[in-house]
């Protein structure tokens, strides 16, 4: 993973599920279980997922596709192939389900992750690199904060321009990010002399750590090269899982190995917008599934893009034209439904309802509020002026949809996801306890169009010194209840370093 340099110059580590039952394998120094991933599966002693054997990519490459094109800028792998990577090769061919999940996660990416490399000159065995980092899993996020297809930390981040802010996170970006990592990634690769793999390492567990490593070996007359210095564990597998894949790719058939189709062209288009717009617009007009669009745009952490600067919309090739012809012939002002405003310090419900010029009553009705009660922080969204609360509150709950409940489940955190209510969510079920049941149908009346439940990520957390139940609640955007009751514990109770919790996290609002 990508991290950023301490004050000494040295370098520190830093949408419905898609695919369940996946674990990802994640980036930085930390246990692989600390990256937040869809519902776990078994492992194996090594951390990597054990998932059922036998099973193929259904689909079999053409000879001209995008395969093809990553062969061709082949241009970091070792002649000789290290016994670690054949290691690594046979846990994949031991895990086709494995593969064939992290391609299908990739498609959507790749291509314009490998055209950007091409472009720079880099090699294209790097355009595999996200499947080692985060599976190709835009919402991918470490213990360490470490977030994306990349997986940038913050301070990373803001040196390659990677901007966040409670609207938007620019290392989910795919494009921008994209990037921020070529240019980190080519900045790495001069500072180790062009040797690809210490630039990984480094990638990896931090440039710092890598050179004292390298001191080391000069220190004591031996070799410097990726194989011959000593590095975290994680490092010493990152490096051989990226040249197994390589290899994998290189020769599918020696490997036997299938991989699907993936077409030599864009996936996507862009279409700049320089106005504040509703991203459930976009979605209406364009006639797409609202997860394909968050897959696509999963750097907006809000419904609708942030107020000030110009920002890209991703959309499947082909399907932008009419989000064109709205921002050509329509009135800016007409793109948002309302304004979203977050409660500062001494804000009461009424100061803000009499500052937006319109009622507490209207006010509540679109927020969903049964009382007064405000949090320093909390998001509101406030109306346009003149729309009564019977026409806000109908506006609120247009959409319907049927949730199936999965583990780590409660009423409170399916009705954050919906921006609902947990009574709406009991009288719409007839439901006459807070109990659920993984699998148990809900009919879920909601006020949004892109419903966040495939933003959804199970992370193992690693209890730090001076925790406590409050702090990781504040943290994450939970519960103590749900927390407490997803690892079976009292909220009493002490919690102890290096202690693991289950959390079950929205990735879009951390």
């Amino acid at each position: 993973m990508p991290t950023s340099k301490t004050s000494s110059g040295t370098l520190t580590p830093a949408l419905a599920l898609l695919l369940a039952n996946l674990l990802l394998t994640g980036c930085e120094t930390a246990p692989i279980a600390d990256v937040i991933t869809e519902p776990a599966v078994e492992q194996d002693t090594a951390g990597q997922s054990l998932l059922p054997a036998g099973s193929v990519v259904e689909e079999a490459a053409v000879a001209d596709d995008l395969w093809q094109h990553i062969r061709s800028g082949y241009d970091m792998s070792p002649e000789q192939m290290h016994e670690s990577v054949a290691k690594q090769i046979r846990w994949y061919q031991r895990n086709p389900k494995y593969l064939s999940t992290v391609f299908a996660r990739a498609k959507p990416y790749i291509f314009y992750v490998t055209d950007e490399l091409d472009k720079a000159g880099l090699p294209l065995e790097l355009a595999l690199l996200p499947i080692v980092e985060s599976t190709y899993d835009p919402l991918a996020y470490s213990h360490s904060h470490a977030v994306g297809l990349w997986q940038f930390i913050p301070s990373t981040a803001r040196s390659f321009g990677l901007h966040r802010d409670r609207w938007y996170d620019g290392r989910r970006d795919v494009v921008l990010s994209t990037q921020a990592a070529i240019k980190y990634l080519n900045y790495l690769h001069r500072r180790f002399d062009n040797d690809w793999l210490l630039a990984l390492a480094a990638y990896n567990s931090g440039e710092g750590n890598v050179r004292k490593s390298m001191a080391r070996n000069r220190k004591l007359g031996k070799p410097v090269d990726f194989w011959s210095i000593k590095l975290p564990r994680e490092t010493r597998n990152y490096v051989p899982q990226l040249l197994a894949l390589a290899a994998l790719i290189e020769k599918p058939d020696e490997y036997n190995i299938v991989l699907p189709a993936i077409e030599d062209s864009a996936y996507f288009e862009m279409v700049e917008i320089k106005s504040q717009i509703d991203l459930n617009k976009i979605v209406a007009i364009s006639d797409i599934k609202g997860e394909d669009f968050t897959r696509l745009n999963p750097a907006y952490r809000r419904s609708i893009t942030p107020p000030r600067g110009s920002y890209n919309i991703l959309l499947p090739l082909g399907s932008a034209e009419p989000l064109r012809e709205l921002l050509a012939t329509t009135d800016p002002s007409s793109w948002v439904p309302y304004t979203e405003y977050a409660v500062a310090s001494g804000d009461t419900l009424s100061e803000i309802a009499q500052r937006y010029k319109i009622s507490t009553l209207q006010l509540k009705a679109r927020n969903n509020m049964r009382s007064d009660r405000l949090r320093i922080g909390q998001v509101l969204h406030i109306p346009q002026s003149g729309k009564g609360p019977l026409a806000s509150n109908t506006d609120a709950l247009t959409h319907k949809s049927v949730y199936a409940v999965q583990r780590g489940d409660s009423l409170s955190t399916i009705a954050v996801r919906f921006k609902t209510s947990t009574a709406s969510l009991k009288q719409s079920n007839n439901l006459s306890t807070d109990t659920l049941q993984i699998g148990q149908k809900l009919v879920v009346q909601h006020s949004t169009a892109i419903p966040s439940t495939d933003n959804t990520r199970r992370l193992s957390y690693l209890v730090r010194r001076g925790d406590s139940l409050y702090l990781i609640a504040e943290k994450f955007d939970l519960s103590i209840r749900d927390i407490t009751r997803w690892n079976k514990i009292s909220r009493h109770e002490f919690l102890q370093p290096g202690q693991r919790l289950t959390l079950f996290i929205n990735a879009l609002r951390i």
